[in-house]
């Protein structure tokens, strides 16, 4: 490790400021994907890069990551991501800005560093650039990640592509990201209340199923006459679908009892006092496809090893959002001003 070290070999932190060179360049120096379209990539005092583009659509994003979470910069990659894929586009590039506390130790900012490239190499990503200091203007990392990618087909998906009549389609449960949160926030207490192993379990959602739509969206996009895609973030899976739904100027029917959710989640959900519908949902997919194709959609997911069913439908009453309960009944649709992890 090249941090500095003081006399009694302790490490020593990271002075206010830009990330010291020396430091940096060990950073940009580790193993991780490249691209031979690289004009002018992540160096010492480089403060742009420059890449050479084929012919195609471009396709761009960006996203921090500001609450506390286990792997920051392994989140921002995949987040990133995720919004190209459900736009029907896969990551090439990427930027990356890292801002630490002070009393920031090297060895801190490397495994984030390690963890970025981890989940970039993964998918595909290379990065081009970015910017890294330590500022007293913030408590915790923040970690911003700005992703370039390229159209799969000869059009973007958007979120209000949906039409009256197609069906509503998940993959893979709700809340999977709140649900690894909330397991490594209140572990003690949890482990006291459901025991390590469903707890483990839960911290373990951030590998399985794992917050990456990419496979799926690709899937759907390559297969699928899709209409709308989206991935239900901040706000939950409730958010999304009425973000959908708006976005198509459609009205919703959900079947309660047909989302999927976790045994760990519920149950970590009720235990603690949060709606998972409400909790932010990274990992989880929506899209629709036509009436008629439904089956068909949820059969090339468990193809894939995915879980996937119906959840509803698009209806021709704009506005009117609904979830059915088992036994027929309307409920009103839950509205959350701000995600439910906020109260973590």
């Amino acid at each position: 490790m090249c941090g500095s070290k003081n006399s009694g070999g302790k490490e020593a932190p990271i002075p206010a400021g830009k990330v010291p060179p020396d430091l940096l360049t060990s950073l940009l120096s580790m193993p991780r994907l490249t691209s031979g379209d690289i004009i002018v990539g992540p160096r010492l005092g480089e403060d742009a890069a420059v890449v050479n583009l084929q012919a195609g659509a471009l396709v761009v994003t960006s996203d921090p990551i500001t609450f506390r979470t286990p792997k920051p910069g392994w989140y921002a990659v995949h987040v990133n991501a995720n919004d190209l894929a459900v736009t029907g586009a896969r990551p090439l590039f990427f930027t990356l800005t890292i801002i630490m506390p002070p009393g920031t130790k090297p060895s801190s900012i490397e495994t984030l560093m390690a963890e970025t490239i981890q989940a970039a190499d993964a998918l595909g990503a290379v990065l081009i650039g970015g910017h890294s200091e330590i500022s007293e203007a913030v408590r915790q990392p923040v970690i911003s990640v700005t992703m370039l990618g390229r159209l799969i087909g000869s059009k973007p998906v958007g979120t209000g592509d949906g039409r009256p009549g197609d069906a509503v389609i998940q993959v893979n449960p709700m809340a999977v990201e709140g649900t690894s949160i909330l397991a490594a926030e209140h572990r003690e207490a949890l482990q006291a209340e459901f025991g390590r192993e469903l707890v483990d379990r839960a911290g373990d959602f951030l590998n399985h199923p794992g917050l990456s739509v990419g496979v799926p969206a690709r899937l759907a996009v390559e297969n699928l006459p899709v209409g709308a895609m989206h991935d239900p973030t901040e706000g939950g899976l409730a958010t999304g679908l009425r973000e959908m739904a708006e976005a198509s100027g459609c009205g919703l029917t959900v079947w309660k009892e047909k989302l999927l959710l976790a045994e760990e989640t519920e149950k970590i959900c009720r235990f603690l006092g949060f709606d998972p519908l409400g909790l932010i949902s990274s990992g989880c997919l929506i899209f629709t496809v036509p009436g008629g194709r439904a089956e068909e959609a949820v059969s090339l997911m468990a193809g894939a090893g995915l879980a996937a069913v119906q959840i509803g439908e698009l209806t021709d009453r704009p506005g009117e959002l609904a979830m059915v309960d088992e036994a027929g009944k309307r409920e009103a649709w839950p509205i959350f001003g701000a995600d439910e992890l906020t109260q973590a």
